[in-house]
C-alpha cells in the first residue's frame, strides 16, 4: 500500500510537515540502514540508542522523507542542504514507527479479532491456547510470540517475541490478506515500553502473572508492572468498526497479588483464579476442582454460577493457571462457553513448555523455558506433584541479563530437586563460568538442601546427558532455560544447540 506524507499523517496531533506533503510514502522504518526511495525513516530516540545520530546516514539511503522530534531539528538543518523529501516534526517519534505502520497497511487490527497476553509466565502457552481455540471457533487465526509467527499461509521461527512496529503490523496485514480472522499475540514489556504496537485495538488483554525478570532494563518491579500494564491502554474504548465491535476487556488473574489490586480504569473486567477454594471477592471464573497426572489435567471450573469442564493434555499445576486464563479470554470474546472448554481440551503440548519426553528406563524428562526464578519454581513444584520419584534439574541463566536472579534460581533449585547440575545457557558476551559461579553461590546459601549434590558442567549437552544417564525409573530430568530454542549465543556465534534433540539423540543410543 502507499499512501502521501499528508494521508499517512492526517489528524495526528502536534505534528508539521515542512517540505512536500504529496511524496509517496511505501514503508516506514526506524532503522537507517533500511532507507530508499519510498520510505520514511523515523529517528526515534532509544534506551541504546538515537535514531537521530543517523540521520546523515538515512538521507545518504535516499529515504523520500524523513520524521525527528521537533526540538532535534537543528541537528537536521546542516545535514538537510539540498534535501528535496518531506520533513516531519513530531512532539515525540517513538511511537511513530508503529502508529504510521498501522495505517500503511490499512489498519489491520480492525479487520480482526485480537486477543494479546503479557505476563512473566505464561504468555506462550496462553498465546498457543487462543490460536487453537479461535481457530476452531472463529475461523482462522494468525499468532505471533515467542516461539513463531504465522499469518495464515506462512510460519517462520520468532526472532523476538514483539517485533518493532513496521514488521509488527505487517504482519496483522499478512494475516487479514490470508483470511485470518483473528489473531493471538505475545505483548512482551520491552515492546508495550518501546511503544511498538501503539494504535493497535485490543479486544482482550490477558495478564497472567508478575514475576521478577528483565529488570536489566525496568530497574524495578514497580517499572516492571508499569510496561505490563500498557497492555490496558490499547483495549478498544468503544463499539468501534472492526474486532469484536464491543470495548476490550481486560483479562486478569486475581490470584496475583501484583495483579490483583490493578486498576483497569472503565473497561469491561473479567478476573480468574487458578486456586480451588471458595471465590474471592470480584472472581468471574474460578477452578472448583483441579485433578492432575502425567497424562494430562482436568478441570472444573464455576464461571458465575455455571459448571464447565476441561480435560487438557497439558501437565502441571502452572497449567492449571494458563487453562483457565485462556478459558476467561474466550469467554470475554462473547465465544460459547462449553465451547471454548471444549476446544481447549484437545491442544497438544507446547513446545518447549514442559514438552514431555518418556525414558527408556521408565523416567521422563522435560523441557521447559522456565528462565526465572519462580518460572523455575512452578516448574519444579508442577513435577514434583506429579512423581514420586526424584527431580534431577539441568539449568543456567543467559549472559548480559539481570544478574540478579542467578543466585535466586541456584536457590530454588537447591530446595527444589534432588540432584543439580548447573550449566551454560545463552552466555553472550560472559563468561560461562563466572554465571555459574553466581547460580552455585545461590545454591550454596541454603543451609539444607533438598539436593544431595550438585555439579558444574559448562558444556550443555554433556551436562543433559550426564542427568539422563543418572535417571531411574520414575525419577523426572528437568531441562530449563532454553525450552523450544535450537540454538546457543556464545559470544557472537550462534550455535546449533537444541535440548530437545539431545535428549532425542541420547534416547536413541539406548534402544
Amino acid at each position: 500500500m502507499a499512501l502521501t506524507v499528508g494521508q499517512l499523517l492526517a489528524g495526528l496531533p502536534d505534528i508539521e510537515i515542512r517540505g512536500d506533503s504529496a511524496t509517496v510514502i511505501t514503508s516506514v522504518t526506524a532503522d537507517s540502514r533500511q532507507g530508499g526511495p519510498g520510505v520514511l525513516f523515523v529517528a526515534v530516540r532509544g534506551t541504546g540508542s538515537d535514531g537521530h545520530r543517523f540521520l546523515d546516514a538515512a538521507l545518504a539511503g535516499g529515504c523520500s522523507a524523513v520524521a525527528l522530534e521537533a526540538d532535534r531539528l537543528q541537528e537536521m538543518a546542516p545535514l538537510g542542504i539540498g534535501y528535496s523529501g518531506a520533513v516531519i516534526l513530531a512532539p515525540a517519534t517513538r511511537p511513530l514507527p508503529a502508529v504510521l505502520s498501522r495505517r500503511l497497511h490499512g489498519e489491520p487490527d480492525r479487520a480482526l479479532w485480537t486477543a494479546a497476553v503479557t505476563g512473566t509466565n505464561g504468555k506462550t502457552t496462553v498465546s498457543y491456547l487462543l490460536q487453537e481455540m479461535l481457530d476452531r471457533l472463529h475461523g482462522p487465526c494468525g499468532l505471533m510470540g515467542t516461539i513463531r509467527y504465522d499469518d495464515g499461509a506462512t510460519s517462520v521461527p520468532a526472532p523476538l517475541t514483539t517485533p518493532g512496529g513496521p514488521v509488527f503490523y505487517e504482519w496483522l496485514g499478512r494475516m487479514r490478506d490470508n483470511g485470518c480472522a483473528s489473531v493471538a499475540m505475545e505483548l512482551s514489556s520491552h515492546g508495550l515500553d518501546q511503544d511498538r504496537t501503539a494504535g493497535l485495538g485490543l479486544d482482550v488483554a490477558v495478564m497472567t502473572n508478575l514475576g521478577r525478570d528483565h529488570l536489566d532494563y525496568h530497574r524495578d518491579t514497580a517499572a516492571y508492572l508499569r510496561a505490563k500494564a500498557r497492555i490496558l491502554d490499547l483495549l478498544r474504548r468503544g463499539p468501534e468498526p472492526g474486532g469484536t465491535g464491543r470495548p476490550g476487556t481486560a483479562v486478569i488473574n486475581a490470584d496475583d497479588p501484583h495483579l490483583a489490586g490493578l486498576e483497569t480504569g472503565a473497561h469491561p473486567t473479567l478476573r480468574f483464579s487458578a486456586r480451588p477454594s471458595a471465590p474471592g471477592q470480584g472472581v468471574d471464573l474460578q477452578v472448583t476442582s483441579a485433578t492432575l497426572a502425567l497424562t494430562g489435567t482436568r478441570l472444573e471450573f464455576d464461571l458465575r454460577g455455571t459448571t464447565l469442564a476441561v480435560d487438557s493434555p497439558l501437565v502441571g499445576r502452572f497449567n492449571v493457571e494458563n487453562l483457565a486464563a485462556s478459558l476467561a479470554a474466550g469467554v470475554a470474546l462473547g465465544l460459547e462457553p462449553a465451547a471454548c472448554a471444549a476446544a481447549l481440551g484437545r491442544v497438544p503440548q507446547v513446545p518447549g513448555r514442559l514438552e514431555r519426553f518418556i525414558l527408556p528406563a521408565g523416567g521422563l524428562a522435560v523441557v521447559d523455558y522456565a528462565h526465572t526464578h519462580d518460572a523455575l519454581a512452578a516448574v519444579l513444584d508442577a513435577c514434583r506433584e506429579l512423581t514420586a520419584g526424584r527431580l534431577l534439574t539441568v539449568f543456567g541463566c543467559g549472559g548480559d541479563r539481570d544478574r540478579g536472579k542467578r543466585p535466586l534460581m541456584g536457590e530454588v533449585a537447591a530446595i527444589g530437586s534432588d540432584l543439580v547440575w548447573v550449566t551454560a545457557d545463552n552466555p553472550r558476551s560472559e563468561d560461562p563460568a563466572a554465571i555459574c559461579s553466581d547460580i552455585v553461590a545461590g545454591y550454596d546459601a541454603v543451609a539444607a538442601p533438598r539436593a544431595r549434590q550438585r555439579f558444574v558442567e559448562l558444556d550443555r549437552a554433556a551436562a543433559i546427558g550426564m542427568a539422563l544417564d543418572e535417571a531411574r525409573r520414575g525419577d523426572i530430568v528437568v531441562i530449563a532455560g532454553k525450552g523450544h530454542e535450537d540454538y546457543q549465543l556464545v559470544g557472537d556465534q550462534v550455535l546449533d544447540l537444541d535440548d530437545r534433540a539431545v535428549i532425542t539423540a541420547w534416547i536413541g543410543r539406548q534402544t
